[in-house]
């Protein structure tokens, strides 16, 4: 089960240098960069093969109408977390190549993975020395990313309500809350040295205002 910890903090805005513009579908859109999605879920629920885990679909090489190819894949995330009587979890996912489908590795855990949460991904070849090869890579971290945004991860630029370039805001007061609290320590304490678990300590306080205060607080002794 996810607290409500965990998901303030897979919810937590980015930072501007985590978004950038995508215009690959033929208009502008926000796109999270791979790397900082990754990064989240690894301060979440640890690190990837331990506290979270994903595999995917054979690559399929599909084309349109008009003779475009792209690259295709569908991605299965899921989370470990401890399983207890009254809430047992799944075993691992993984693809079945005789089946050509999904199944559970029997015995491959003690039922302590999250259900999966599937994701497709696609990108065209491009240019370049190994347009496949990135067009592969590619495929995966676009389903991965849309498996995470399930989680919360991102919902600000899915929604339309963060973009690339307008980090600076609209100017009003900022309302003290966990999405505050989780935006200051993503843009500022976590860059100047701050340890996710003191920011877990301070959350689990519930004044967000106290946790806001004394997060700065930290940040100041970590850069003075």
């Amino acid at each position: 089960m996810l607290t409500q910890d965990r998901i303030q903090a897979l919810k937590a805005p980015f930072p501007p240098e985590a978004l950038s513009s995508d215009t690959s579908r033929g208009f502008e859109l926000t796109s999270i960069k791979a790397a900082f999605v990754i990064e989240r879920l690894n301060e979440v629920f640890g690190l990837c093969g331990v506290g979270w885990r994903y595999v995917h679909s054979p690559f399929e090489e599909l084309h349109t109408d008009n003779g475009r190819a792209e690259i295709v894949t569908e991605v299965a995330l899921q989370y470990r977390f401890p399983a207890k009587n009254d809430c047992a979890g799944c075993d691992q996912v993984v693809w079945d190549a005789q089946a050509s489908n999904w199944a559970f590795r029997n015995g491959g855990s003690n039922h302590d993975w999250s259900e999966p949460i599937f994701a497709c991904g696609g990108k065209s070849p491009g240019k370049g020395g190994a347009p496949c090869t990135d067009a592969r890579k590619s495929a995966v971290t676009d389903g991965l990313t849309k498996a995470a945004s399930m989680l919360g991860v991102g919902h600000q630029v899915f929604k339309g309500l963060a973009r690339s370039g307008n980090g600076r805001g609209n100017g009003k007061k900022q309302k003290v809350d966990a999405n505050a609290f989780w935006t200051l320590y993503n843009t500022r304490a976590k860059q100047a040295g701050v340890p996710m678990d003191a920011a877990k300590a301070l959350a689990s306080k519930g004044n967000w205002t106290a946790a806001c205060t004394e997060l700065r607080a930290l940040i100041t002794g970590a850069t003075s």
